[in-house]
């Protein structure tokens, strides 16, 4: 990003703040639709070709090309505002103008998309955009028409069913609200408030130290709502205590990855995708993070199985005593719990998220004064500083958004997501378990190149309707390409969470992906714990009933213990291979076949337990003698 001082970085900070303002005003007035979504991109165009530059080699006539890049970007969407009505009815039949303005649009979209997303994802919104215009060559499953300029243009730049589509709305309606909400918090001091909370509990066990980073990133992730973001602030913190315990660099780097990937299915804040999950399943804010809560549980249950295991296995050194209790940290610094109450009762009320945001951020604003370090007053200074970091960091992601309006876009005009469901319900053959598989695998493929965001867009729309088909709900559909599209971001061969920690702890990065792959690896099997049956629906929460959530969750917590001394191969002794191999296999077992008081339900169970008890007591310690 360049630099700005003086003159220069006043305007800059003002265009920033400005950005904010928008999102700001229309959670308080109304604003119409298209207005409302066309102003933010212009915003997105005037910050993004002045903060991130063409080239590394910023000479002057760089610098002139990104200003150019940046007013035609804010013409495009003006002239689009001119006359608005007559502009959307032409949406069918583009002026010549209409064409000009519209290409810009799109091809600026995808410099941007290539300056700050990345050429991977770039390349992938190139591949789909010439989908549109060579759909005849394309084998005879996903063949179409083909379309010309005039389609894209009106289809990607004159409609909502592309740029300014479901994702550029959840930008500027939601995600901008809630990203300002926890940079209001991080000034607050409320990252170190999470820090102390979790070393306080931890204990002083051979797991402790473990159980500490895993706590600290559940507690830190849920505010930032980004994986990166709470491995990168956790890691510095959390590897030296690590490393006393006896975790190598790529294993510390792993678990605080493992750890913070989970931040994005954390509630109450989590990251974008959750907001999408609201606009395309059209229930509220408060459905999602009840329908996420259970999945993410079980996500910290299996992490903090794996890392209990691991450390009884290498016999961790406990960490030394912070020195603060958890009464002192709670007496000193739990104001900062006011601001998440204030979040979770209006949503729970049924108001807006954006209302319920609005008030979060006040409550920041108001609770930051009980705190006895002057330097965490958010005062009006503070409050401009923090707003324009909150711009900052959700500038790449109103980017991505925007860019991801494309993709959808395409979908929407070719069909693409109906043809490649249909492929995958012929090659499931109408099982629903191997069309999770099939999910899982389109996941894993899309989640090597694309942000969770992007994944989760394109992996639903191509994966979601052939769920439907083979009997699974629509909710459960999307938290499971949801839930997929998280477990990507630390699936080998690429991870950008542990490749970021590992540049901290000195450790490899594909070594800490491998770790971190190793302790998310019982979290793989959530989504078909509740999605593969209707007792596992109940997991969701939302239509479930008190017996089948009981049962559904017993039958998760189990099988995730199961699979973590499996894979570990440790639990008070060392398992050999047989006995890992049983466990494996019979965590799996239970995806199909939750407990019951069947004798097939209740089989597998009898057989996992005695193995592990047969361990337990095969290692007691012997008594020693005088």
């Amino acid at each position: 990003m360049r630099e700005f001082r003086g003159k220069l970085a006043l305007i800059i900070g003002v265009i920033y703040v400005a950005f904010v303002a928008w999102s700001l005003y229309g959670a308080v007035m109304p604003v119409e639709t298209y207005l409302f979504r066309m102003v933010h991109l212009g915003f997105i165009y005037a910050l993004a070709f002045l903060v991130y530059p063409l080239s590394k080699k910023q000479d002057r006539w760089t610098r002139w090309l990104d200003l150019a890049f940046a007013i035609l970007g804010v013409l495009a969407i003006a002239y689009a505002l001119v006359d608005l009505d007559a502009f959307i009815r032409r949406s069918t039949l583009p002026d010549p103008p209409d064409l000009f303005f519209g290409l810009a649009a799109i091809l600026l979209l995808i410099e941007l998309s290539r300056r700050v997303v990345g050429n991977t994802f770039t390349f992938v919104l190139l591949g789909f955009l010439l989908y549109i215009f060579f759909g005849p060559l394309f084998p005879g499953p996903i063949a179409h028409k083909g379309y010309d300029i005039d389609r894209l243009v009106g289809h990607m730049f004159m409609t909502l069913e592309g740029i300014f589509g479901v994702p550029l709305s959840v930008s500027v309606s939601f995600v901008m609200l809630f990203v300002v909400y926890g940079v209001m918090m991080d000034a607050a001091g409320a990252g170190q408030f999470w820090m102390e909370l979790s070393l306080a509990l931890m204990g002083r066990s051979p797991a402790s130290a473990g159980r500490g980073a895993v706590m600290t990133t559940a507690l830190l992730g849920g505010p930032q709502a980004s994986g990166v973001a709470t491995t990168m602030s956790v890691t510095p913190i959390m590897w030296p205590i690590l490393k006393k315990a006896g975790y190598t660099a790529d294993m510390a780097a792993g678990l605080v990855a493992a750890g913070g990937i989970g931040a994005v299915i954390s509630p109450p804040m989590m990251g974008a995708a959750a907001f999408l999950i609201m606009q395309f399943l059209r229930v509220s804010f408060w459905d999602v993070i009840v329908m996420v809560t259970m999945p993410t549980v079980l996500y910290y249950v299996g992490t903090f199985m794996m890392v209990e295991m691991e450390a009884r296995k290498h016999n961790f050194a406990p960490p030394d005593s912070t020195g603060k209790t958890f009464v002192e940290v709670m007496r000193t610094r739990g104001y900062h719990l006011i601001s998440i109450a204030v979040l979770v009762t209006l949503l729970v009320l049924g108001r807006s998220p954006e209302d319920a945001a609005l008030w979060a951020i006040a409550a920041v604003i108001a609770t930051s004064f009980l705190s006895k370090d002057r330097a965490e007053w958010l005062t009006p200074a503070r409050i401009w500083d923090a707003t324009i970091e909150g711009a900052k960091n959700m500038l790449p992601v109103a980017i991505l958004l925007a860019a991801a309006g494309l993709i959808v876009g395409v979908f929407s005009l070719t069909g693409l997501g109906l043809k490649i469901s249909n492929i995958i319900m012929s090659l499931s053959g109408g099982s629903t378990i191997l069309a999770l598989l099939l999910a899982l695998l389109a996941s894993f493929i899309i989640g090597l190149s694309l942000p969770i965001t992007a994944t989760y867009i394109m992996t639903v729309v191509m994966v979601a309707p052939a769920l439907v088909k083979v009997g699974v709900p629509e909710h459960v559909a999307h938290l499971l390409a949801f839930y997929f599209a998280v477990l990507s971001e630390v699936s080998p061969p690429v991870g950008l969470s542990p490749s970021a920690a590992a540049a901290v702890t000195g450790g490899n990065p594909f070594g800490a992906m491998m770790q971190a792959w190793k302790y998310s690896l019982p979290a793989f099997l959530v989504p078909f714990f509740f999605a593969a049956t209707t007792v596992g629906a109940n997991l969701l929460i939302v239509g479930a009933s008190w017996g089948g959530f009981i049962e559904a969750t017993a039958t998760a917590i189990l099988a995730l213990m199961f699979l973590a001394v499996g894979i570990i191969g440790f639990f008070r002794g060392a398992l050999n291979w047989i006995e890992r191999a049983i466990l494996i296999v019979i965590a799996c077992m239970m995806v199909l076949d939750p407990i019951d008081l069947s004798l097939m339900g209740l089989l597998p169970v009898a057989v996992a337990l005695v193995v592990v008890a047969r361990n337990y007591f095969l290692n007691r310690p012997t008594a020693r003698t005088v």
